[in-house]
């Protein structure tokens, strides 16, 4: 079903399709240690036992109806105080494929790893770094986007069929992300960090808007700014705030 690409530069020239696994990040960190593994290579898997999301969370995804993959990089030319621009530039990609599909749709994407249309979740990206000697010796970007599914446990959640009420050939989809991710990649291969973080500011949600937000405690905050780091600014009346990863929470 999804077949190596010649319309790309190196993503997706080796494409390895499974019917069921674990989790594609864990097949991809076990291919990514061995040296004969091209950089790009794509493990895509019609079936996750044991999908994972940001903060430990399970990722719901009915079989044969999504897009759930991951992608072997080894961005050794970043700094490892620059690896979030791994984050920034895949989410970027995945807003502009849903965007070309859902043209008219509400697309933004949410720190630190979501993809919104409106106020609900169409994509997470699970993205694991492995540092070696003061570099990044490899890295595994996982994907979940939600492509045909019609039914979710929780309402925060939808997908491109949703949105469009028409459902999507998914191989359409997975090349149209491959060539937006390698897109994305050469533009931060060539050092235009600047241009793409700016960029993500752009479609950042909750950006410059006053939100409620849950950290010790619930306070309302305007988000200033993401630090090349990946912590998130925000402003309330005490200040500017940074915040990590599981240090923050949005209230909608």
């Amino acid at each position: 079903m999804y077949k190596n690409l010649a319309n790309t530069l190196f993503l997706a020239k080796q494409v390895i399709s499974m019917p069921t696994c674990h989790s594609t990040n864990e097949v991809a960190r076990e291919m990514a240690q061995k040296p004969d593994t091209l950089e790009g290579t794509v493990i895509i898997c019609q079936s996750q036992t044991k999908g994972r999301g940001q903060r430990g969370n399970s990722w719901e995804s009915d079989p044969g109806q999504n897009l759930t993959l991951s992608i072997v990089l080894r961005p050794g030319f970043l700094k490892i105080q620059e690896q979030f621009f791994l984050n920034i530039i895949t989410s970027l990609a995945v807003r502009d494929v849903v965007t070309h599909f859902l043209p008219k749709a509400d697309v933004k994407v949410k720190w630190p790893n979501d993809v919104l249309i409106g106020n609900r979740k169409t994509a997470g990206i699970l993205i694991e770094n492995v540092i070696n000697r003061n570099r990044i010796e490899y890295a595994v970007i996982g994907i979940g986007l939600n492509v045909n599914q019609t039914a979710f446990a929780t309402p925060r959640a939808t997908s491109l069929r949703i949105e469009s009420g028409v459902s999507f050939d998914t191989t359409d989809v997975f090349e149209q992300l491959m060539s937006s991710i390698e897109h994305y990649y050469l533009k931060l291969k060539s050092g235009r960090l600047k241009e793409v973080k700016s960029e993500y500011l752009q479609y950042l949600f909750g950006f410059r808007q006053k939100r409620n937000y849950l950290a010790e405690f619930r306070f309302e905050g305007v988000i200033e700014d993401v630090t090349d780091t990946g912590f998130l600014v925000v402003s309330d009346k005490r200040g500017r705030q940074n915040y990590d990863f599981k240090e923050i929470e949005f209230i909608y």
